[in-house]
């Protein structure tokens, strides 16, 4: 029998619209101590040195769970995109953070989610209408407040991450192109700590073409899907199987990982999709621990903190694969 929790998952939410504040409902808690301890598994022991792929097996098989912090972690007082605010999401317990990447007018890469710089910067105009410097003397912005923090270059944030063993989800936008992305990851030395996401089938080919040896993150709906990039020549070592922020699929994480392609779910999403909502508004996060359960390796929350908390078993599994 499949889990209540797919049942759960298939109601539709009731529509109460996207607060005036995006961050009011993210991690707004303050940090606690960062989760850590041996793993509890036998099959956890891998390092942080360890190549990527193989630290996914570990994961995969020690039943740990990787939490990613939506657009690094974003609260009342941090804003998304900032190296300040993943240090934030990485001393409360997450060990991996997706970010946002954009090209100025110059050429140059920066975090920054919009094509525009209105609504999370105290600028204006398209992030391409501006050069590198005009972005960085600009302050980031959260829901509610201006902060003295500014827009980071990719190279920044990939350093950022070599230097605290954290792991960076790298979001292309698109004004940004993979080839560049790439170069700065060699530049930083940063491969052990990236995943490239791509949103089709054609991208995914690009990515890997460019980067055989990066993991690229790529949608995946069926295992037809799986062979139809086999056949394009990506190696399920080196992909990572994005089954949506909908519905969990258990059965689909399931077959993947017995194919050694590890899963990623997101309860990411508006107030009236998002399951960051339905798990947490009545105060009780069981559900993360059923999505953990039910065979799902890496879980992409706007909820990074307590989620954290709540999968603290989880976590230190994790924390034995040298995530």
């Amino acid at each position: 029998m499949r889990l209540s929790l797919l049942a759960a998952a298939t109601l539709v939410l009731a529509a109460c619209g996207q607060p005036s504040d995006p961050t009011a409902t993210a991690s707004t808690e303050a940090p606690e101590a960062p989760i850590s301890g041996p793993a509890e598994s036998p099959a956890a022991t891998a390092t942080a040195s360890t190549p990527l792929p193989a630290r996914f097996d570990c994961l995969r098989e020690s039943g740990g769970i990787l939490v990613v912090a939506h657009r690094g972690g974003p609260t009342r007082d941090y804003p998304e995109n900032a190296i300040e605010t993943l240090e934030r999401t990485r001393k409360a317990g997450a060990r991996a953070m997706e970010i946002d990447i954009a090209e100025t007018k110059d050429g140059q890469l920066v975090l920054m989610h919009d094509d525009d710089l209105d609504r999370t910067t105290n600028g204006t105009g398209l992030v391409a209408d501006h050069t590198l410097a005009d972005i960085q003397a600009l302050k980031l912005k959260t829901g509610s407040k201006q902060t003295d923090f500014h827009p980071p270059t990719l190279q920044a944030a990939l350093e950022w991450a070599v230097t605290n063993n954290a792991l960076l989800e790298l979001d292309k936008k698109r004004s940004a192109a993979y080839a560049p992305i790439i170069a700065a990851v060699r530049a930083a030395k940063a491969e052990n700590n990236v995943l490239l996401i791509t949103y089709t089938d054609d991208q995914a080919i690009e990515a890997q073409k460019a980067a055989p040896d990066l993991i690229i993150n790529a949608t995946m709906n069926s295992a037809d899907q799986l062979d139809t990039l086999i056949a394009a020549g990506l190696k399920p070592e080196h992909l990572i199987a994005w089954t949506g922020n909908v519905e969990p699929r258990p059965e689909l994480w399931k077959t993947l990982a017995a194919r050694g392609v590890e899963s990623i779910f997101g309860t990411n999403g508006s107030r009236a999709e998002g399951l960051d909502y339905k798990y947490w508004d009545d105060g009780d996060g069981s559900e993360f621990n059923t999505l953990a359960a039910a065979g799902l390796p890496i879980l992409v929350t706007g909820y990074s903190d307590k989620t954290s908390r709540q999968l603290s078993q989880e976590i230190r599994a994790a924390a034995g694969c040298g995530f």
